[in-house]
């Protein structure tokens, strides 16, 4: 297999970066547009939800724009650097996303794709050394990619992937439409049912006991210390990932003030406008700490349910809330614990907080049993994925023959062994397409064979069969 080298650069059509309209407009949100951030991307090759929308209003005016099909969106802001997703249906991005379309008839999107997920630290470093590291597009042109030539070897490999991605699709669309369901549980208990004038300032509930902010220490990746959660470790709706985990020295002192207990409130203080005020109950057992974007909130659970609060201002009415009292400093959005104190609260019976944290514990060890599939299949990935692209890789084209059957033509279908491959592929007892569309385009395939004279009918034992004609 040959493999060449090309930049990011040499490769792209196209390659710009998204864009945020004015939030002081709330025309321009809540449409029909997915309008994806880093948030949205969570090991899936293809976004088709994103937590927040923008409407045609927004494009019209030209406050954002639609990335095309096939163009490669790319985090390069912060700890989300790296982070990427295939664009199939046209959507919009914040100014986190950076979107590449690259010149197919030398790499195929799908194979860029794969080669990013791979060399991720290649982007990460590549980045500017800022207080929150950015890889501009200047930068991201410089990128060097090494590939094989051949468009049907791209197709191979790009074949043998897609199959375990795809169920690593499936166990992140059960993971998000879990977290579908138990925010609309809480809607119905208790947003639905309240009204305005109930709503008291959080500080008033007398249910805070503390406020911390988190350290200040820079983080280390060669272990040592505790390790210790960032930004970038709480999702947009308060799932904690231990990925990318780093490390931080403390005294004994300050393990004592900053060391996280199961049931303390982890609230995210600094971020882009768009992920400022993410919130999550940390229930990982002792042994972390937190960085300073972080506060911890200890309460007092007779009068507030940790994850009750937690819930409440990653709702949508929460998110308002806190986005309407950012503080914005250059790119980055900023909520001090005073302020957050002061927001908004509605406080149910401390009973019916402990019944929801009941239900959403309830879901929580089902979305557990999906992470825990979802963490094996990324690890077989992985492994596939360092295979895929070594110089020496050699692929069963018959593993791989669905794919390819979308590029092969007519006459390709004619080399080697691939009308065997069709044939054994439509004959089989057990239907080996994944996809209607996949098994309809066999057929037509077929049809095309048979009228050029290179496939024939015979009869074998009284059964009609397929042959390859010498």
């Amino acid at each position: 297999m040959e493999f060449i080298e090309y930049t990011i650069g040499e490769l792209a059509l196209e390659l710009k970066t998204g864009k945020t309209p004015p939030t002081s407009n709330p025309e321009y949100f809540d449409g029909d547009i997915q309008w994806l951030s880093p948030a949205d991307l969570k090991g899936q090759k293809v976004v088709e939800n994103s937590e927040r929308s923008i409407s045609q209003l927004a494009i019209d005016d030209k406050k954002s724009f639609l990335f095309k099909s096939g163009t490669i969106l790319i985090s390069t802001i912060g700890e989300h650097i790296g982070k990427l997703c295939l664009v199939k249906q046209p959507v919009a991005s914040n100014q986190q996303l950076t979107g590449v379309l690259v010149n197919n008839k030398i790499i195929i999107a799908e194979l860029l794709y794969y080669w990013l997920r791979l060399n991720r630290r290649i982007l990460e470093n590549k980045a500017n050394r800022a207080t929150i590291p950015m890889l501009n597009n200047k930068l991201l042109k410089r990128v060097k990619v090494v590939f094989p030539k051949n468009i049907k070897d791209q197709y191979k490999i790009v074949g043998r992937l897609n199959r375990i991605q795809e169920l690593i699709d499936k166990r992140v669309e059960n993971i998000q439409l879990l977290d579908g369901y138990i925010r609309s549980v809480f809607l119905e208990m208790f947003l639905e049912r309240s009204s305005q004038s109930e709503y008291i300032r959080l500080s008033e509930s007398h249910g805070v006991l503390s406020t911390t902010y988190g350290t200040a220490k820079k983080a280390n990746e060669e272990g040592g210390g505790l390790p210790v959660l960032r930004m970038g470790n709480i999702t947009y709706y308060g799932e904690i990932l231990l990925d990318d985990i780093k490390w931080v020295k403390l005294t004994e002192q300050e393990q004592g003030k900053l060391k996280l207990k199961n049931r303390d409130v982890l609230f995210n203080r600094t971020n882009s406008p768009e992920l400022v005020g993410k919130i999550a109950v940390w229930n990982k057992g002792n042994g972390y700490t937190y960085a300073g974007y972080l506060i911890k909130l200890e309460l007092d659970e007779s009068i507030i349910n940790p994850y009750y609060l937690a819930s409440f201002f990653n709702s949508v009415f929460g998110k308002i809330v806190l986005k309407n009292k950012a503080r914005l400093s250059g790119n980055l959005a900023n909520i001090s614990a005073t302020t957050l104190l002061k927001q908004l609260f509605y406080l149910p019976l401390i009973k019916e907080q402990n019944q929801f944290e009941k239900i959403y514990l309830n879901i929580e060890k089902q979305k557990e049993k999906c992470w825990l599939q979802l963490d094996k299949l990324r690890t077989l990935f992985q492994s596939n994925l360092q295979d895929a692209f070594g110089l020496e890789t050699e692929i069963d084209e018959d593993e791989v023959f669905e794919s390819l059957l979308q590029t092969f033509t007519k006459e390709d279908l004619k080399q080697e062994n691939r009308l065997k491959h069709l044939i054994k592929w439509i004959d089989c007892k057990e239907p080996k397409f994944s996809k209607f569309e996949s098994y309809d385009l066999a057929c037509e395939r077929l049809r095309e064979l048979l009228e050029d004279g290179s496939i024939e009918q015979v009869l074998d034992k009284n059964e009609i069969k397929l042959k390859v004609v010498k």
